[in-house]
């Protein structure tokens, strides 16, 4: 539940008039769009770092280092990323230490076909899918 709220505060604007406060609040963002401030806070929160986006979101380092921290984002850009952040954010209260979440996304998962979890988040079928595995490991079911 932590987690959750600091997803939620993370990703709030208050200059922007964005408050996250349920599942509403997240798709309001996702259309106005995340700045490139928020983005690099979620880097931060999750620990990727810009040259690992352009395997997980479409537009190149090279792009992204041109932004200024008050530009915003693509909505596809934007919704990718807000479900990046609820991923790792179930996933730190999970396993109950960031490392170990974040050693887990580098491994290959027998569950997952031997993919590492990092391979999947360039989709977000494949976000959904790492959502489930997290639900599994949550309730004991080892796939």
């Amino acid at each position: 539940m932590q987690d959750v709220v600091k997803v939620s505060q993370l990703l709030s604007d208050k200059s922007r008039d964005i408050h996250i406060k349920n599942s509403f609040g997240y798709i309001d963002l996702s259309r106005k769009g995340l700045t490139f401030k928020q983005l690099k806070d979620i880097l931060k929160y999750t620990k990727l770092t810009i040259k690992e986006l352009p395997n997980i979101i479409a537009i190149s380092e090279r792009q992204l280092l041109r932004y200024k921290d008050d530009q915003i984002l693509r909505k596809d850009i934007s919704d990718q990323m807000i479900q990046v952040a609820q991923l790792y954010s179930k996933g730190y209260s999970i396993f109950e230490q960031e490392l170990h979440f974040q050693e887990w996304m580098h491994s290959e998962i027998q569950g997952l076909g031997f993919e590492k979890p990092i391979n999947l988040l360039d989709t977000s079928m494949g976000i959904q899918i790492l959502i489930n595995e997290l639900g599994r490991l949550e309730h004991g079911i080892v796939s």
